[in-house]
């Protein structure tokens, strides 16, 4: 009965690790945005985070209505938030890490506004440049 018991627990603590890799920890997929970065902000409670909010060219339909592509995400390192900063009204081009699941000291929950959910947090600026006009 012991070894049961035994085996059921250590069984019980494989399969959470298990779960809270997979869903929190586990990058699900990664990629590039670019767009004019419009909002940049360090907001929270009690974990203080960088968020940001980007709209990209091009329109696309969503709930029955036409509307502009906008990319929710959040930032961890603080260089990339000071760069971020700076340049707020520029064309970013922003590499992103997609985790299935979000925890809140990496920053907000954007599953109901983003167009795929997860969470989306900025690790690299690899462009910013001014919009075509401005002078």
């Amino acid at each position: 009965m012991k070894k049961i018991l035994t085996f059921g627990t250590v069984l019980l603590v494989a399969v959470t690790a298990l779960y809270i890799y997979w869903y929190y920890y586990k990058v699900y997929g990664d990629g590039f945005r670019e767009g004019e970065l419009q909002k940049f902000s360090r907001k929270g409670d009690i974990f203080k985070t960088y968020e940001g909010e980007m709209v990209q060219t091009g329109f696309g339909v969503r709930k029955g209505s036409l509307n502009a592509h906008y990319f929710y995400f959040s930032v961890t390192d603080e260089a990339i938030a000071d760069t971020l900063e700076k340049s707020i009204g520029k064309i970013v081009k922003l590499h992103y890490r997609q985790y299935k699941r979000h925890l809140i000291w990496r920053g907000d929950n954007y599953n109901a506004i983003n167009t795929e959910p997860g969470q989306y947090i900025v690790d690299r600026v690899d462009n910013v440049r001014e919009k075509e006009g401005d002078y």
